[in-house]
């Protein structure tokens, strides 16, 4: 097996009270990004869109989606954009 490393990561006062009110979501939250190296030895950073996130994860745990998912993606995006410099 390739080096895998998993990274969990999320805002506890956003996702806590969302399982609370939604038990079954924990079994999604907190997010995770995946950072593995594929046969021909390069490194890729894999991570669930903002917009995947709400519009699919939570809404299959019937989970209330927050307000403001706008904000959340342009971090994802910045955060994966510095990972992989």
């Amino acid at each position: 097996m390739r080096p895998r490393t998993l990274i969990l990561y999320g805002n506890p006062k956003v996702g806590t009270p969302a399982v609370v009110k939604a038990p079954l979501l924990a079994i999604d939250l907190p997010p995770k990004a995946l950072v593995w190296e594929d046969d021909q030895g390069k490194v890729w950073l894999s991570y669930n869109s903002a917009d995947y996130l709400f519009t699919t994860i939570y809404k299959r745990h019937g989970a209330e989606v927050p307000p403001a998912t706008a904000p959340i993606a342009k971090v994802l995006d910045e955060i994966s954009d510095q990972a992989t410099k």
